[in-house]
C-alpha cells in the first residue's frame, strides 16, 4: 500500500476534511475523517481492505467483528478477504426479533478481531470488546484504519487487547502538508488540538 498516495486520494474524495466537526466521542474537532465516503470508491476501498486484512492475518482468529454502523463495511470485506465469519455489535438492543447486541453466530470461545474505521477515545471499541466478551467471545485484537492519536489505542490496550491502526493522524497531516494540500498554520492548529484533547 502506498500510504502517502492513499492519503491524498482520501483527501481528494472528501474523506479527510477540515473545519469544525462534532465527533461521536463528543469532542469538537478541526479535522474529520469520514471513511464512509471511501466505501463508494472501489479502488480506495480495496486498498484499505487489503491493508486491514494484512494486519489481521497474523492473528489466530475465527471471526471478524464490526461495530454498527461505520465498522460493518470494513469488517465484512476483511472477513471475506480472510475467509472468516463476521459478527457485529449493535449500538443498542433492537426492540424486535432476537433483541441481541451481537448479531451473527458468536460461539463461546470464538477468537475475535474487532475492526473499526477511526479510533479517537477508544470508547466505541472498548464497549464492543466488553459486549463480545460478555457474549462468550475471546477478543484477541482491535484494528482501525485511522488512529487520531488522542489516546484511544492506549485505552483499548488497557482492556488487555492488542490494538493497532493503519494510519496515524500525524502521518496523515504530515503527508498533506508535504503535498501542499494544507498549510503550516492548519497543520499546527490540528497538532495542537490533538495534544490538548488526548484522553490517555
Amino acid at each position: 500500500m502506498d500510504a502517502a498516495k492513499l492519503i491524498l486520494d482520501l483527501y481528494n474524495i472528501g474523506a479527510i476534511r477540515f473545519g469544525r466537526f462534532k465527533l461521536t466521542s463528543g469532542l469538537e474537532s478541526p479535522i474529520y475523517i469520514d471513511l464512509r465516503v471511501a466505501i463508494s470508491h472501489p479502488g480506495i476501498y480495496r486498498q484499505l481492505v487489503k491493508a486491514l486484512a494484512n494486519l489481521v492475518s497474523s492473528r489466530d482468529v475465527n471471526l471478524i467483528a464490526g461495530i454498527e454502523t461505520a465498522g460493518i463495511p470494513w469488517a465484512s470485506m476483511v472477513a471475506y478477504e480472510l475467509g472468516k465469519g463476521i459478527v457485529y455489535v449493535r449500538k443498542e438492543v433492537k426492540e424486535h426479533g432476537t433483541s441481541r447486541l451481537v448479531e451473527g453466530d458468536l460461539r463461546p470461545g470464538a477468537r475475535v478481531a474487532v475492526i473499526d474505521d477511526v479510533v479517537t477515545t477508544g470508547s466505541s471499541i472498548v464497549r464492543a470488546i466488553r459486549i463480545l466478551r460478555d457474549a462468550g467471545g475471546v477478543v484477541v485484537g482491535a484494528v482501525a484504519i485511522v488512529d487520531r492519536e488522542q489516546g484511544g489505542l492506549e485505552v483499548i490496550r488497557r482492556e488487555g487487547v492488542d490494538a493497532t491502526a493503519l494510519l496515524s493522524m500525524t502521518y496523515i497531516l504530515r503527508t498533506l502538508l508535504n503535498a501542499g494540500a494544507i498549510g503550516e498554520d492548519l497543520y499546527n492548529e490540528v497538532i495542537n488540538y490533538l495534544v490538548r484533547t488526548r484522553v490517555a
